[in-house]
């Protein structure tokens, strides 16, 4: 039986985090073809997506010697003015300890609670202690691995949390490749 396509060995999609070994270093990046839409406009009778370049995608990222050790992020970072997104980039963080660079969303001060930025995690690349399955208990192994939280084009969508507006990226199915 002859098939209509060949079997695709190399996988991937919006914001998938590759892992690069060149040279005796690693290196992550994520795809040029990840998009993140800020809404949508009328076309004739069509509504068509918006979308705002991402700084930092298809630039390799070294990843640093303490990992394994720590784990890394890969956050895309939007900057927020009135509640519309006016700039979006890749940052790497390294550490769960880095609150203030991993929390979803940054406000300008306490009193008016006026958002400045929006984030998503995209992935991580994990060094942790598990237990293995189907072991004894307290059976643990060190291992890395990477978490993929992202598998598809983000967009802007506006959400209420306690009574206060905010806009945070969300999955979106998006549109054609080259949009």
């Amino acid at each position: 039986m002859s098939t209509i396509s060949p079997s695709i060995r190399a996988r991937s999609h919006p914001f998938k985090l590759f892992l690069i070994k060149s040279g005796g270093n690693k290196y992550a990046a994520i795809p040029y073809h990840s998009r993140l839409f800020t809404g949508m406009t009328k076309n004739s009778k069509y509504l068509s997506p918006s979308k705002i370049a991402i700084e930092g995608l298809d630039d390799t990222q070294l990843i640093p010697k303490s990992f394994p050790g720590k784990n890394f992020y890969c956050v895309l970072e939007v900057d927020i003015l009135n509640l519309n997104a006016t700039k979006a980039k890749i940052v790497w963080v390294q550490d769960d300890k880095s609150v203030e660079k991993l929390n979803p969303v940054v406000f300008d001060n306490q009193q008016d609670l006026r958002q400045i930025k929006a984030r998503a995690i995209i992935g991580v690349l994990v060094n942790d202690t598990e237990a293995v399955p189907a072991s004894p208990a307290g059976t643990s192994v060190k291992t890395s691995y990477v978490m993929q939280f992202v598998h598809t084009d983000l967009m802007m969508c506006n959400m209420v949390f306690d009574g206060v507006p905010v806009v945070l990226p969300v999955p979106f199915i998006g549109g054609r490749l080259n949009f």
